[in-house]
């Protein structure tokens, strides 16, 4: 993935993402009271693999996170809610 310099709008709005969304999962997995190998079942994916999203070691792409958010019984829209945010409530 090509980089801006750190002052650039548009990456930093990206890092604020990508920084956010680990946290994220985590909060609404353990909300929805699933275990990792329970949103894996849900999911499709492995608890190796989300334990790397909520790590911050793995990037999931768009249609990796709707999946996401699906095996959370949610839509995608509801799982990045917050994610903007300036207050993320720190």
């Amino acid at each position: 993935m090509p980089t801006a310099p750190d002052n650039h709008d548009t990456y930093d709005y990206a890092e604020r993402i990508r920084e956010r969304l680990p946290r994220r999962l985590q909060e609404l997995r353990e909300r929805c009271g699933l275990s990792k190998y329970g949103l894996a079942r849900e999911s499709g994916f492995s608890r190796e693999y989300l334990g790397k999203i909520e790590r911050g070691k793995a990037n999931p792409t768009l249609p990796v996170s709707a999946q996401l958010s699906y095996g959370l019984g949610m839509t995608l829209e509801q799982f990045t809610h917050q994610l903007e945010d300036d207050d993320d409530g720190e």
